[in-house]
């Protein structure tokens, strides 16, 4: 039994010390295997902007160094910076194209000399952001729509647009579209995207992004507004044909002169456009009515007439539109200034109220002769040409008897009696643009 017992001892003995040479050697391996092993690093972020990348790692402050390479879906991994041991676990890559794709991989090394070790490295891949855009506009294009364009940037994966009917933005709706649902305006060069149905009248405010990869977003562009405006009808216009506009001023009067007026277009099929007195709309609002319902055009011409060129202010836009809109339930879209003088003030007004201002290329001087005659030979002595707006007034009996005689002689002569919103459209191929001023289809500012 003794035998026996002494036997187990040793063997139990045997064992022990061969599991603890088995952990001594296991040791000696970890720490050889540690010794020559470099530590990896960890946790590669990337935070990108549209021209930069900041890269950032988790690793060991002493004794390991990274290098760092850069890729592209064109090109190879290249090194573009060394961080030196005890250095910081960050770099910047700088100089980059927006909207684009890059690839980086963080290779530690241990050592040095012909000694240097280094690790398997880590990847990680991210976009730049696409460019911010930075001349977002928007316009009546279309009926109950604005047109939003800007110019194209690099190719993108998409696009979004915000917008709502308060400036703060709040209740706003987000429309995402693609590329190709983008159409070329090809007059300017600039994208465009319309919003349909929308509400005449009303004030929008916007703001435009651009995507790339799937979820890597521009920075919002500055917001942005724009009123609807009533789109400008063509029916029955023909674009090859020459056409003018016929404009009058200061009234309406008690509709004896303006009802003339508008019979002599209605005889012949075409239109006019007056520019009216908010202030005359309130006492008159039944002729204001008539012209409306004859198809004719309805616009500003200030609120009382009191101020004129540079006296001219908001106000006097701006409530005048609001009476004319009263009288007629349609809110003008064009703007004449008393004296035919803008400013800066008056461009800023009609561009907030989506207003083209318009001036004259031939001027009757009917405010001056009060003679039909004296009418006619002023219009034959300067001449008529395609795209020319006419001056007259619809509060004057010889500005009537004038145009009942002007319209027929325009018609003979082959031209479309057409509004000044209507000439803008057929001739520049586009409405008339809000705080713009034109003389003429072909002259304006």
């Amino acid at each position: 039994m003794r035998r026996k017992a002494a036997l187990r001892k040793k063997r139990l003995m045997m064992l022990a010390a061969i599991a603890a040479l088995v952990v001594i050697v296991a040791v000696a391996v970890i720490i050889l295997v540690t010794s020559l092993t470099v530590p990896e690093a960890k946790d590669l972020q990337i935070e990108s902007s549209a021209t930069t990348q900041i890269l950032t790692w988790k690793g060991k402050p002493k004794k390991i160094s990274y290098q760092v390479y850069r890729k592209t879906p064109a090109t190879d991994f290249e090194q573009i910076a060394t961080i030196p041991a005890g250095g910081e676990h960050s770099f910047v890559s700088s100089d980059l194209t927006s909207a684009s794709l890059y690839e980086y991989k963080v290779v530690a090394l241990k050592g040095s000399g012909e000694k240097v070790r280094e690790s398997k490295g880590i990847t990680a891949s991210a976009y730049t952001l696409p460019e911010t855009i930075t001349d977002g506009f928007a316009q009546t294009m279309s009926k109950d729509s604005l047109t939003v364009s800007w110019t194209p940037g690099q190719p993108v994966n998409g696009y979004e647009i915000k917008y709502a009917t308060n400036q703060d933005m709040t209740g706003e709706t987000l429309i995402s579209f693609k590329p190709e649902d983008i159409e070329k305006n090809e007059a300017t060069g600039r994208d465009t995207y319309t919003i349909p149905n929308l509400v005449v009248g009303t004030t929008y405010y916007f703001s435009i992004r651009s995507f790339c990869g799937e979820d890597v977003y521009s920075q919002w562009c500055d917001p942005f507004s724009a009123v609807v405006t009533q789109a400008v009808d063509m029916t029955g216009i023909d674009l090859n044909k020459p056409m003018v506009a016929v404009t009058y001023d200061d009234g309406p009067d008690s509709g004896a002169y303006t009802d003339r007026i508008i019979a002599a277009f209605e005889s012949t099929g075409g239109h006019a456009t007056f520019f009216q007195l908010g202030q005359l709309a309130e006492v008159y609002p039944d002729v204001i009515q008539r012209i409306v319902n004859g198809g004719h055009e309805i616009a500003c011409h200030t609120y009382d007439h009191e101020h004129m060129g540079e006296a001219v202010n908001e106000y006097d836009i701006v409530h005048a539109n609001d009476a004319i809109e009263s009288a007629g339930g349609v809110r003008p879209s064009a703007f004449r200034c008393p004296g035919g003088e803008i400013t800066d003030t008056i461009r800023a007004t009609c561009a907030s109220q989506g207003q083209a201002i318009y001036h004259w290329s031939v001027d009757t001087r009917d405010w001056s002769s009060r003679d039909a005659d004296a009418v006619m030979a002023e219009v034959e002595s300067i001449g008529v040409s395609d795209g020319d707006i006419i001056l007259l007034h619809n509060i004057y009996e010889s500005s009537a008897a004038a145009t009942e005689r002007l319209v027929p002689w325009l018609v003979e002569k082959g031209f479309q009696l057409v509004t000044v919103d209507q000439l803008i459209q057929a001739k520049t191929g586009q409405p008339p643009v809000p705080g713009t001023q034109y003389f003429s289809a072909s002259n304006y500012n």
